[in-house]
């Protein structure tokens, strides 16, 4: 394998570990993952509980000042039959009258609902918050645990990054610009590795890309192994690499 594929594998392998290490660092680690979901769960149902007793505190007092509007109304009503001349207007206040105090019934109905509502949202929520002490306790000690391990990916990242720059900075300018087309092109890998294809039998060895299982030409594993220059796959194009053997 040649020096600049030889530094392109390293280069790729340097930048995995960094998209892993970053994404260590932006995310919640997978030892909780578990708890970090059951305690946003948890905590978005106990939201909506507050939501609801809040809403129904609204309802309530809207229902309430419905009521006490319409008793105004009632009084007003009330006041005015002594003053009232024929019996056309007579029959009409007392309509108003009816109207007002069928207002006044379902407002007071709906405020009494309302207030049922409230309590039942209220104990509800008071109990979801005491059984969430524990599970929310749990969780804040786990988040302890991985702000304190933040650092040290922290650190692995810049080491990666300082890692890369060096690596890129070994190639030459055509070399770096082929691998980052390709990388576009490919953003998890722009290498592959080729594997030799068993075959039962004797006979002439072949070889294929292991990311597209296209058929790798004799002549272009030779290209690799001797180093003379860097080989592309001819269906996705991939920098092509033999894998060094376990040692």
């Amino acid at each position: 394998m040649s020096q600049y594929l030889e530094t392109i594998v390293e280069l790729q392998d340097a930048m995995n570990q960094l998209r892993d290490a970053e994404r260590r660092l932006n995310s919640i680690p997978d030892w909780m993952r578990e708890l970090h979901d059951e305690h946003s769960r948890t905590k978005s149902e106990i939201d909506a509980i507050d939501e609801t007793v809040e809403a129904a505190a609204r309802e309530r007092r809207a229902a309430e000042a419905a009521a006490s509007d319409a008793q105004e109304k009632l009084k007003k009503y009330q006041q005015q039959i002594n003053r009232v001349s024929t019996q056309r207007e007579y029959g009409a206040l007392l309509q108003e009258i009816d109207t007002v105090k069928t207002q006044i019934s379902s407002s007071e109905e709906q405020a009494l609902s309302f207030l049922d509502s409230h309590e039942k949202a209220q104990k509800e929520l008071a109990d979801r918050t005491a059984s969430f002490q524990d599970l929310d306790q749990r969780y804040a000690a786990e988040l302890a645990r991985w702000e304190s391990e933040k650092p040290g990916v922290a650190k692995q990242v810049a080491d990666l990054k300082a890692r890369i720059a060096g690596l890129r900075a070994k190639l030459p300018r055509p070399v770096i610009s082929q691998f980052d087309r390709i990388l576009e092109r490919h953003p998890n890998s722009a290498l592959s590795a080729i594997r030799l294809i068993e075959r039962p039998g004797k006979g002439q060895k072949e070889w294929a890309c292991t990311s597209c299982n296209y058929r790798v030409r004799p002549q272009s594993v030779v290209e690799i192994r001797n180093g003379n220059s860097l080989v592309q796959c001819d269906s996705c194009k991939r920098i092509l690499y033999v894998e060094a053997e376990p040692g």
